[in-house]
């Protein structure tokens, strides 16, 4: 009996401590894989900034050509919230990213407030209510940790980079006449609603540490080549001291729309037939009386010509650049429809060919 109880009570610990061994050994490999993202973390986009660095940059032909500045002048990679995950205010002249922006405590679970904390634009998009059919989904539905940790490898910029986050991880291409005849398309460009940017960038206000543009604009989309494919792509225009810049880059919105584009949004549409008949794309037009802007609506497909093709209407702030941000458009002024200085990054422009086929009307020769 004795012997029996030994036995039993032998077969216990043994068992209490090979849970041990195996709890043991996942706590090593979590620590080994938790100090792997923070050594990832340090080469990351999200820490390193390089994106606006590159987009900044005159090697890439940005906006340092008119500036003549540093990007530090600026302000623009000490881009932060307004506080840390902990509710502790952030000094912007201290600021510098780690781990707590996002975590109160290292490993615990991120709320898609704090992604809104810094990313301004999926911020507006949800004050545009714009309709997405991923709205009921949380931001690391489809990001992953590799996305926002890093992979330990440095990027330009995250268009330089493979994201892992991509429509056929969840979708399976259904091979229908649509998409069979649309296959150099990538899926936004159709099932994309629209893509926003805030018109336009005032640079004094940026160097007095004041993220100032005019308002958010919708309702375009413009069309480039981008890895292969036709891709959405957005604009951002800036002046800085009556110089004017603006910028081309594929751009991903959260406004995916589960039926895809009209045939007569894309093809002989009424943008692609006023640049056949004079040549320019009125983008946005600026009215000093009304101290108003529209801009362009609907499928804008960018030509090769399009430095000379596409047309804006900059506006300049002329209050006090330290003021804090407001709505206050009586401070906006017209200061020309020309650009001094135009770029397009990662991307190319449509082909004459692909032009041609989207001028003709869809079923017509």
């Amino acid at each position: 009996m004795r012997s029996r109880k030994f036995a039993i009570l032998s077969m216990f610990a043994g068992l209490i401590l090979l849970l041990g061994c195996i709890h043991y050994q996942k706590s090593e490999n979590l620590v080994d894989l938790e100090k792997k993202w923070e050594e990832n973390f340090y080469s990351s986009l999200h820490y390193t900034r390089q994106g606006k660095i590159t987009f900044y940059s005159a090697s890439n032909g940005g906006i340092e050509i008119i500036t003549q500045k540093p990007i530090e002048d600026f302000g623009c990679i000490k881009c932060h919230g307004s506080t840390k995950a902990n509710g502790d205010p952030i000094i912007t002249e201290n600021y510098k990213p780690d781990c707590y922006d996002c975590h109160v405590t290292i490993g615990d679970k991120v709320e898609d407030s704090r992604c809104l904390e810094c990313h301004a634009r999926q911020r507006t998009e949800i004050l545009l209510n714009l309709s997405d059919v991923h709205s009921e989904m949380s931001c690391k539905d489809c990001h992953s940790k590799e996305d926002i940790m890093g992979d330990g490898k440095h990027y330009p910029t995250l268009l330089k980079r493979d994201t892992m986050v991509r429509c056929e991880n969840c979708h399976e291409y259904n091979g229908s006449a649509a998409h069979n005849l649309h296959g150099k398309l990538y899926c936004t460009s159709c099932h994309q609603s629209t893509v926003i940017s805030c018109y336009n960038c005032h640079l004094e206000s940026a160097e007095n540490h004041q993220k100032r543009a005019f308002r958010a604009i919708e309702g375009f989309e413009i069309l480039v080549n981008y890895k292969g494919k036709v891709y959405p792509a957005n604009f951002m225009t800036a002046v800085y001291n009556n110089k004017t810049f603006v910028t081309i880059q594929p751009f991903y919105s959260h406004s995916i729309t589960e039926r895809g584009k009209d045939c007569s949004e894309c093809h002989g549409n009424e943008i692609i037939k006023s640049y056949l008949q004079t040549g320019k794309i009125v983008m946005t037009r600026w009215s000093e009386n009304n101290k108003t802007i529209s801009s362009i609506k609907g499928i804008v497909p960018l030509p090769e010509n399009w430095k000379s093709a596409l047309v804006f209407d900059y506006i300049t702030y002329i209050g006090d650049p330290s003021s804090p941000v407001k709505p206050e458009p009586w401070n906006w002024t017209f200061v020309k429809n020309e650009s001094d200085l135009m770029q397009i990054c990662c991307a190319e422009p449509l082909t004459d060919e692909q032009i041609k086929k989207l001028a003709k009307e869809f079923g017509k020769k």
